[in-house]
């Protein structure tokens, strides 16, 4: 027996500039419904126009997610296994300290289960979490650490509260990414970090390939899995993104994850034609900073904090 179609949501206009010309994205995810992409000709975001709704997105970020599906399932370790996220978390951790030293106040938005808290925490920082699984939120708990089981506006933080606010492979999954941007912005201090990272997929040479040539045969890219990426960020529009929340960009980085096994079900020739694409791709990046599939974006919260809401004027 099939499980009962998820609760969904529409959404008519870009979240992010407020702009109701929207045009169809060659792509859309089959599972439990269908979730197709759109994206905005004014300020380049792409996004699905049929979403999960708030009690979906619930559903799907159980103890299953961690287990399974955590990091588009690029990631051969269970989440809940600390020693599988030590070095990387380190690695951020001295990131963080050339942002901002002393170790201060740290915020992470969809801190799962709480290890870079944690090991935050045993560095010198005043950490505190914001996460949506209830599965994780009690992992982190049982920590010893201060999380808060939500969206992040939800939370309620005080202002100008934190001098760094981290997101890992978060903002492509929340419900509205320019609500989140601009609240990260609030509840930092004025010369504020946001560090920020996660995936830039459609931006790569593959997907824009493949997206070219399905919206050329009047056809698209279906994937038949969770829509767990409601947003889907390229450069441009996640730098467009951060300065209407009230950021400045201070540092851009892309890269590209090395060509292996293609993720979905694909073709022999799928397959063939995204490994070749992809050895192309991943020293292109490399060397030019461009067409990359992952992003690290660091940014400034400036003094006047936050721009007008999406739809306003500017």
């Amino acid at each position: 027996m099939s499980a009962a179609p998820l609760a969904t949501r529409t959404l008519d206009r870009c979240l992010a500039c407020g702009n109701r010309d929207l045009r169809p994205l060659a792509m859309r995810y089959e599972h439990r419904g269908t979730f197709p992409a759109v994206r905005c000709p004014r300020c380049d975001m792409r996004f699905l126009a049929v979403q999960p709704a708030p009690e979906a997105l619930a559903e799907l970020y159980g103890s299953a997610y961690f287990e399974r599906d955590f990091r588009c399932g690029r990631s051969a370790d269970e989440y809940f296994r600390e020693d599988a996220f030590r070095g990387e978390n380190r690695d951020l951790l001295d990131q963080f300290a050339r942002l901002h030293a002393p170790p201060g106040d740290l915020l992470e938005v969809g801190c799962a289960g709480g290890w870079l808290l944690k090991h935050a925490a045993e560095r010198g920082w005043r950490a505190r979490g914001v996460e949506l699984s209830a599965d994780a939120v009690r992992h982190a708990r049982g920590l010893g650490l201060e999380v808060f089981q939500g969206e992040l506006e939800e939370a309620r933080l005080p202002g100008a509260a934190f001098d760094l606010a981290y997101m890992g492979d978060v903002l492509e999954h929340v419900p509205d990414c320019r609500a989140v941007m601009e609240e990260a912005a609030r509840v930092l201090r004025p010369g504020g970090h946001l560090y920020l990272r996660g995936p830039i997929t459609t931006n790569s040479l593959a997907r824009r390939v493949a997206l070219a040539a399905w919206g050329a045969l009047g056809g698209a890219i279906v994937l038949r899995e969770p829509p767990y990426h409601l947003w889907e960020f390229t450069p441009g529009s996640l730098t467009r993104l951060a300065a209407a929340a009230g950021f400045e960009v201070v540092a851009l980085r892309q890269s590209k994850i090395p060509p292996g096994r293609a993720r979905g079900r694909k073709s022999g020739l799928q397959r063939a034609a995204m490994f070749a694409l992809d050895l192309v791709n991943t020293p292109l990046t490399c060397a030019c900073n461009v067409l990359g599939d992952r992003v690290v974006l660091v940014a400034r919260r400036g003094p006047a904090g936050p721009g007008p809401a999406a739809g306003q004027p500017a």
